[in-house]
């Protein structure tokens, strides 16, 4: 797993620091928060360095919570949680590249434990998952991904949480640690902001039916793939996407959110497992990208 999609599993973690501050799930009054959310994600083409043509990426993202807050003990609970996506790599003009287009797949079952100290400002978190990252040409090994998390919270105020965290993924290989940092800010009754890892958010109330965000996070990816050899090989894709978006409530809890976009740092790689086969990676140009999204906020 890369540094940058490691950060995206962490800051997912570490993006829900109310939460035990939270009588149940249905409490929660931040934005960004969606108990199920669908997204579809488009960007243009993003010229290789190096090569003629182009990569543009399509994406469907589908994630949902399980249940309310479970209670294990005193002031733990467990949130369980589903996510899928499926990433289209849709290559143009790239003539003798590695890699023609794609579809990917990936599936998780992860799970969200806070414990609470009772009067105290400190919370701690920690977040657990595990991964399928395929193309569904076989199954094996190397499609499965263990990873987890850990981080501690300081409430210094109603308006302001400091958090940081360390991950460990790829359990059951080539294990690496990382930290990861964050904060929640709600500057005035309109404006929050929030950096949570790699990921940068910032929303304007307009109206209790409307509201405006700038969205950061990595958009790329790790998956293995069958070639056309029959070789296992990964794909891993760095991207970040900075949109900026309008969300507007369509009835009840249920909310709509549509946006436009740039990509950074952009840069694709394909490589052997085990030590099979070379490796070889471009950087890409940024290119603009559109998002939409259904939300459900209270079931």
């Amino acid at each position: 797993m890369s540094t940058k999609h490691l950060l995206t599993s962490l800051s997912a973690c570490l993006l829900f620091p109310a939460l035990s501050h939270a009588e149940g799930i249905e409490a929660m009054d931040i934005p960004q928060f969606d108990l199920m959310r669908a997204a579809v994600t488009q960007t243009g083409g993003m010229d290789l360095d190096g090569n003629p043509g182009d990569l543009s990426v399509t994406r469907f993202e589908l994630r949902s919570l399980l249940s309310a807050p479970i209670p294990l003990w005193e002031g733990m609970r467990m949130i369980p949680m589903f996510s899928y996506s499926a990433t289209s790599l849709d290559f143009g003009g790239t003539g003798p590249f590695p890699l023609h287009d794609e579809d990917l797949h990936s599936a998780a079952l992860q799970s969200f434990f806070i414990q609470d100290f009772g009067n105290s400002p400190w919370f701690g978190f920690a977040w657990t998952r595990a991964e399928m990252a395929t193309d569904f040409q076989g199954i094996q090994n190397e499609d499965f991904t263990f990873d987890l998390a850990a981080g501690a919270f300081y409430r210094f105020s109603d308006a302001f949480t400091l958090g940081f965290g360390v991950a460990l993924t790829n359990l059951h290989g080539d294990t690496q640690l990382f930290p990861g940092i964050n904060f929640d800010w709600v500057a005035s009754e309109k404006l929050r902001v929030g950096l949570y890892g790699p990921n940068l958010l910032a929303t304007y109330n307009i109206c209790e039916t409307w509201y405006l965000s700038l969205d950061g996070e990595p958009g790329g990816g790790n998956w293995n793939i069958r070639d056309d050899a029959g070789n296992s090989r990964t794909i891993q894709l760095d991207s970040y996407w900075l949109g900026l978006n309008t969300h507007h409530r369509l009835a009840g809890e249920l909310w709509l959110s549509a946006g436009v976009g740039y990509t950074f740092g952009n840069e694709i790689e394909i490589r052997g497992n085990r030590g099979g086969g070379p490796s070889f990676s471009r950087e890409m140009d940024g290119a603009p990208l559109a998002r939409t999204a259904l939300s459900l906020r209270k079931w």
